[in-house]
């Protein structure tokens, strides 16, 4: 390795360690606010730039550019689609937790359910964090960066050996930020992180073309749209491993749990000092996932067209792109920003585990006879731990048959659409109680189950099974709940901590990023760029044009809509 590499990459880690340090040590970390919640102070940018390297761990840019070398951007569901989930969350979920003024998703669940059902799902979150979330992780950036800077020719290991030094390398520091900086210090790291990462990324987009079209971006543009096509078709592509269809079933379902009730993701929220601050920093989100299809998935494309002749496996295409592009320096740099995307998803994980153990179990176990200091004493002990047993699992990972980020999914998709379930029953009915919610959720799990590792003759995609068994949960629910003469409800009064006026422009602002959203799709579909290449410039004109206009016609019918509903019920005060 280069000297300028390691200088690079210990300097840029240094002075992200050290802005973060100084934000968080001026805030208060001995209550549970201050240490859980970043003391509800987040503003927009933050929580927007937090919720983004949060998820654009390398699990997302190695994996999903893996997905993007092997099938294309028929894959690109799981981020563009997040856009309407984040939608949802900015105007359903966002302004009903905030009025309630929880923690964690198992403080909501306890205040409707009790605590059985808060122990359940708290339980269900940790177990999925533990076997799922986190070695995916650790194993993604431990990956990534042993790739990068060859650190098997570094110090003379095997693969497997380097493989499990930037284990635990990650482990330990990511650790080190959660459990003693509180949330405070991971946003911080998250925000300088993410401006960094974002223009590091497209940094590599740009060689990546460069080097595709011998030095013209306009040739590389040819290739791709020239040359194996069908890797730019989102719509119909013939080589899939997620159908378009299931963008309508079992994905809307996981990217809502993620975007909506993923306490990794909506701590950040969660922590905002108005919702009207929330709501930006999620539609800020919502509209860069979408755009980031050009780093996350594009370059896979790239790299396939480059180097899809060596024989390469999928994940490791991206870092092989970044190892033979960069000059040296530069290598050392963008192991810095990939290095602190990788930290800040592990310690996110490690940081919202670490809240919902203290919050939600330690603290009932005590049955309120303990300090707040305790209470986080306990989940640093708890969060040490979690690492560790991360740090053992993630090596396994590498045995996964379609890559890591599909074996991600598919196992995420056991525990967090029955979580979903119970959530979205518990906001919309009255009437269910825990009693008739979680046979639903145990119905869905134990069919997940049954046709993932018992009768497997069933030819469907999980993403279809996956909403078919929603759906019969769903059904359970329903009947149980209509058959049951117990109808009382747990519930506390609302205790909103923060200003929970909306954004005034958030309308627009939804309806925008739908529609960044569907012209997404637009473009990447034989009536937008997977057609000849004369016809290219006039299929995105027209949709550029026709999104735009669509937006600001909706916008206005929607107004007209509800200006209308507002001043009948004025006149008509019975109606109210």
């Amino acid at each position: 390795m280069d000297s300028w590499t390691l200088i690079s990459f210990i300097g840029l880690t240094v002075l992200v360690a050290i802005v973060s340090y100084i934000a968080a040590k001026k805030e208060d970390l001995s209550s549970r606010d201050g240490f859980f919640l970043g003391g509800r102070s987040l503003t927009g940018i933050s929580i927007g730039f937090s919720i983004l390297l949060t998820n654009w761990s390398a699990e997302q840019l190695i994996g999903l550019n893996g997905q993007g070398f092997r099938v294309g951007l028929s894959n690109m569901g799981w981020a563009v689609t997040a856009a309407l989930a984040f939608v949802t969350m900015a105007c359903v979920f966002l302004p009903f937790f905030l009025r309630k003024g929880i923690t964690t998703i198992p403080d909501y669940i306890e205040s409707r359910f009790g605590s059985t059902a808060r122990n359940v799902i708290a339980w269900c979150i940790l177990v999925n964090m533990a076997a799922v979330a986190l070695p995916s992780v650790v194993y993604a950036g431990a990956l990534g960066l042993s790739k990068i800077f060859n650190v098997s020719d570094l110090f003379g290991l095997s693969d497997g050996g380097s493989l499990i030094l930037s284990i635990v390398f990650i482990t330990v520091v990511g650790s080190i930020y959660a459990i003693f900086g509180g949330l405070k210090a991971v946003v911080v790291s998250d925000t300088v992180n993410g401006i960094i990462f974002f223009i590091g990324s497209i940094f590599i987009l740009y060689l990546g073309l460069q080097t595709l079209g011998e030095g013209s971006i306009s040739q590389a543009l040819h290739t791709l749209v020239t040359k194996e096509p069908q890797m730019l078709n989102a719509v119909s592509s013939p080589n899939v491993n997620v159908p378009f269809g299931a963008v309508f079933t079992g994905m809307i379902l996981i990217n809502i749990y993620w975007a909506c009730t993923n306490q990794v993701i909506i701590q950040r929220a969660l922590g905002a000092k108005s919702v009207a601050e929330g709501q930006k920093g999620v539609l800020l989100a919502g509209v860069v996932k979408v755009v980031s299809i050009l780093i996350l998935i594009v370059p896979g494309i790239i790299a396939f067209h480059l180097y899809g002749h060596e024989g390469i496996k999928g994940d490791e295409a991206y870092p092989t792109l970044v190892n033979r592009l960069l000059p040296d320096v530069f290598v050392g740099f963008f192991g810095a920003v990939l290095f602190g995307a990788i930290i800040s998803t592990f310690n996110s994980t490690i940081n919202s585990c670490s809240t919902i153990f203290a919050v939600n179990i330690y603290q009932p176990l005590k049955k309120g006879n303990t300090s707040q200091q305790d209470s986080i004493n306990a989940g640093k002990i708890f969060g040490a731990v979690l690492a560790v047993f991360a740090a053992i699992c993630a090596p396994f990972i590498k045995n996964a048959p379609q890559g890591l980020y599909m074996f991600m999914q598919e196992f995420n998709a056991l525990f967090t659409v029955p979580m979903l379930l119970m959530i979205l029953v518990g906001m919309l009915s009255k009437k269910a109680t825990a009693k008739t919610t979680l046979p639903g959720m145990a119905t869905y799990m134990v069919l997940y189950l049954f046709f993932k590792f018992g009768y497997t003759g069933w030819e469907l995609h999980f993403l279809h099974k996956t909403a078919i068994y929603f759906v019969c949960g769903l059904a359970v629910t329903g009947w149980l709940t209509l058959r049951s003469s117990d109808i009382e409800v747990v519930k506390k009064e609302d205790n909103a901590p923060v200003d929970i006026e909306n954004w005034k422009h958030l309308r627009l602002a939804s309806l925008s990023t739908i529609a960044l959203m569907m012209t997404a799709y637009a473009i990447a579909s034989p009536i937008g760029i997977v057609a000849p290449i004369e016809e290219i410039p006039g299929n995105i004109a027209v949709i550029l044009m026709t999104a735009v206009i669509g937006t600001f016609v909706v916008n206005y019918l929607v107004k007209r809509f509800f200006d209308k509903k507002r001043t009948n019920s004025t006149l008509n005060p019975d109606n109210v």
